[in-house]
Formats: structure tokens, C-alpha cells, sequence
């Protein structure tokens, strides 16, 4: 992919961040990672509280928190830095099963080289 580097830390700092703090009596934490013709997917899984429909829908507008000491900005910065690349990004939820953060970002187009 084509990006600023710091901007795409940020954003997996954030997803897997967020990730550990659902799960307040452990679990795991899957990445995945599957590539097209012409973008990426970056799956962050976790198997924490989950989120109901509610939550979700409530993402990413300004200071939307669950958390008792969260600011509520961090998945709309997230959301911002992806939209900037010229990606998206998608949530699935199952409550007190996990949830899904998948980031889709364009690749790198490399022309094929000429035919002599």
C-alpha cells in the first residue's frame, strides 16, 4: 500500500488498543490479512464484549465512548486516516462473542513492464 507511515501505525495502534481493552477477562486477538487485485483487508478480531447495534452506529461520532476513561476520538481519527488513504473501514459485532474492525486500503498499481 501507498501511506503514511506513522498515520497507518496509528491506525492498528488504535484497532488493537481497543481490542485488548474489550477483552477485560483476556482472550485473543486475531489479524488477518488478505490481498486483491487491487486492495488490501486488515481484519482485527477480537473475542471480547462485543457491541450491539446501537454502539456500532454510535461509532466514530465525537467524544462516542464505552469506555469509563476513553476520549471517544480514537475510531474517528482512525476513520479519518483510512478515508484519507482512500480506504474504509468496516465493523462486525456479536455481543459477548468479539468484534471485527477491517480496514480496506487500495494497492500499489505497478504497470506492467512493456513487451520488447
Amino acid at each position: 500500500i501507498n501511506g503514511e507511515a506513522y498515520q497507518m501505525k496509528q491506525v492498528f495502534i488504535n484497532l488493537l488498543k481497543n481490542a485488548m481493552e474489550a477483552m477485560n477477562h483476556g482472550g485473543n486477538i486475531y489479524i488477518h490479512v488478505q490481498t486483491y487485485d487491487r486492495e488490501a483487508r486488515i481484519s482485527v478480531q477480537d473475542e471480547g464484549c462485543g457491541m450491539t447495534e446501537e454502539q456500532i452506529n454510535a461509532l466514530g461520532k465525537p467524544f462516542y465512548t464505552t469506555k469509563e476513561t476513553g476520549t471517544g476520538l480514537g475510531y474517528m481519527i482512525t476513520q479519518n486516516i483510512i478515508h484519507n488513504h482512500g480506504g474504509a473501514i468496516s465493523v462486525e459485532s456479536i455481543l459477548e462473542q468479539g468484534t471485527t474492525f477491517t480496514v480496506s486500503i487500495p494497492t500499489i498499481i505497478t504497470p506492467e513492464e512493456p513487451i520488447m
